[in-house]
C-alpha cells in the first residue's frame, strides 16, 4: 500500500478514487463523521473529503492487495463448517453463529495456524461447548485496512484441512434408566421430571425405567433387558461408585460393558463413571447428578447425544476448568431451568 497525506485545499481528483481512509474524519465542529476509517473513496465520499477541516491520511492499494472487508469475508467463509453460518459484518468483524442447537467443535490447531498469519484474526468460544441456534460462536476479521491476497489464500488453504468450526446436531436417542436406589414416589416423580427435561433438550426420549435391588442377580437381567430393547444410552442411578463390593461393577462385566473411566477430575460429580457395552454408553448418576443441572454429567451429555464416543482422555482433560462453581452456567446446556421441577 502507498500512504497519502491529503491537506485541506488539495485537489480531490479522480486519482484519489479507490483509496482507503486510514482514520475517522469528522466535521469542523467535531460532532459528526464525514468519513469513517476503512471507507473506500467513491465519487460521493470524495465530495465529502473536500469539507475536511484537517489533513486526512489515505492508503492507495497496490496490485494484489485486498480491502479488509473482502479479506475478512473470505476468511469467514473458509472457516465455516457444517452447522455454522456468517451472520454479518459488525464492527469490522464477521460474526459466525450456530445454525442449529448442538455441540460446537473447534479445531484449535487450525485456529492457531490461521492466527499465526499476520493481519488475519479468528477468535472463538470453547471446543465442545453446547450452543443454541443463532448463538455467536466465533468472529473473523482482517486487522489492517489492506492485506496481501496471498495471506488470505494461505489461510484458505489451511482451513481446507478442517473444518475449523462446526456444530454437531444432537441425535434423537432413546434412553433407558436402571434405578438401584429405593426412593419415595415423590422423589421418583421429581427425578423423572428432571430427566425428561434434560433429555427433551437434546431431542432424546426416556424409554424404560427399571428398578432392581442392589444384587448382581437382579442387576444383570435388568441391564440385559435395557440393552436388548435397543436403548441408545443407559443411565444407572443409586449405586455407590466407591464401594469395592458394589454388585453393579461385576454386573457390568457380565453384560460385556467395559469401564472407560471411573472418577472425573471435576466437582460436583467427581464420582462420575462411564462404560461402554459395544456402542452403548452406560454411566452412573450420583444424587447430585440426578437432580442438578451443573455437574460433570452435564458436560458429558452434549458429547454423548452428539454421537461422540467419550474417551478416557476427554474425561482426564476435564480437570482443567473442572471447578464447576457459580458463574460457569455458560458451560452447561440451557435446559430451561425456570421450567424445571425441583431443578438445582
Amino acid at each position: 500500500m502507498k500512504p497519502i497525506i491529503w491537506h485541506p485545499g488539495d485537489p480531490t481528483g479522480p486519482d484519489l478514487l479507490g483509496t482507503v481512509v486510514a482514520h475517522n474524519v469528522r466535521t469542523v465542529d467535531g460532532k459528526k463523521f464525514l468519513l469513517k476509517k476503512g471507507a473506500v473513496l467513491d465519487p460521493e465520499r470524495l465530495e465529502r473529503l473536500a469539507h475536511a477541516a484537517s489533513e486526512v491520511h489515505l492508503l492507495r492499494p497496490e496490485p494484489g492487495e485486498l480491502h479488509e472487508d473482502l479479506a475478512g469475508l473470505r476468511l469467514a467463509r473458509a472457516v465455516c463448517g457444517p452447522g455454522v453460518r456468517i451472520k454479518g459484518l459488525i464492527g469490522a468483524q464477521y460474526q459466525l453463529v450456530a445454525e442449529q442447537r448442538g455441540l460446537l467443535r473447534i479445531d484449535p490447531c487450525l485456529v492457531r495456524a490461521i492466527n499465526a498469519i499476520e493481519g488475519l484474526t479468528l477468535f472463538t468460544t470453547f471446543d465442545r461447548q453446547p450452543v443454541e441456534a443463532g448463538e455467536l460462536v466465533a468472529a473473523a476479521k482482517c486487522t489492517p485496512f489492506l492485506i496481501a491476497e496471498e495471506k488470505v489464500a494461505q489461510a484458505e488453504q489451511i482451513a481446507q484441512q478442517g473444518p475449523a468450526l462446526r456444530v454437531e446436531p444432537y441425535q434423537p436417542m432413546r434412553v433407558g434408566v436402571l434405578l438401584l436406589e429405593r426412593v419415595s414416589p415423590e422423589a421418583r416423580e421429581r427425578f423423572e421430571d428432571v430427566l425428561r427435561l434434560k433429555l427433551g433438550y437434546f431431542g432424546a426420549q426416556l424409554g424404560a425405567l427399571v428398578e432392581a435391588r442392589q444384587s448382581e442377580a437382579e442387576i444383570v437381567p435388568a441391564l440385559r433387558r435395557l440393552l436388548d430393547d435397543g436403548h441408545d444410552v443407559v443411565m444407572l442411578a443409586g449405586a455407590s461408585s466407591l464401594d469395592p463390593l458394589e454388585p453393579l461393577f461385576p454386573a457390568l462385566d457380565a453384560v460385556g460393558a467395559k469401564i472407560v473411566k471411573h472418577g472425573a477430575p471435576a466437582h460436583p460429580g467427581s464420582l462420575f463413571w462411564i462404560a461402554y457395552a459395544g456402542r452403548v454408553p452406560l454411566f452412573g448418576l450420583s444424587s447430585c447428578e440426578m437432580f442438578s443441572h451443573k455437574t460433570v454429567l452435564d458436560l458429558i451429555l452434549p458429547r454423548v447425544f452428539a454421537g461422540e464416543p467419550v474417551q478416557r482422555e476427554q474425561i482426564v482433560e476435564l480437570g482443567y476448568g473442572g471447578l464447576l462453581e457459580a458463574g460457569m452456567d455458560w458451560r452447561f446446556p440451557n435446559y430451561g431451568r425456570d421450567a424445571a421441577p425441583g431443578a438445582d
